[in-house]
Formats: C-alpha cells, structure tokens, sequence
C-alpha cells in the first residue's frame, strides 16, 4: 500500500477501508508521509468528506496508533 493510492482514492471520492485509514494514521505518526501527502490527504478528506464509518475508523486509528504527549 502507497499513500498515493489512498490519496488518489479519497480524492476522487471513494470511500477508504479501515486498513487504508490505519495505513495513513500509521504514517502521520510514524513520520514516513512528507507533509506535501499529508497536505494532499487532508485536502481530499476536505472536500469529499468521510463517512461516518471513515470517521469511526479515523478516530479509533487515532486513539490507538498515538501516545499521548507529554505534559509540562
């Protein structure tokens, strides 16, 4: 799996499946997507908007794949 190919999909508005979405989590948190893909990404969930089964998987993806930071 390529972040192109989740970009490219979500951009021309089809639906991610939870794997692509915990694919993505996964890359924002592990710092392997450029700030350019994320850029893209964040664009195309902008104007085609999730579902809310996307949403669910984003938000659990999220809760699961980041550690919390750490307070002062």
């Amino acid at each position: 799996m390529i972040p192109q190919e989740i970009i490219r999909k979500k951009r021309e508005g089809h639906s991610l499946t939870e794997e692509e979405i915990i694919f993505f989590v996964n890359g924002l948190t592990d710092k392997s997507f450029s700030d350019i893909q994320i850029a893209a990404m964040s664009m195309a969930i902008f104007l085609n908007d999730m579902s809310s089964e996307e949403t669910v998987w984003m938000t659990h993806a999220c809760l699961l794949y980041t550690s919390p930071s750490p307070r002062d």
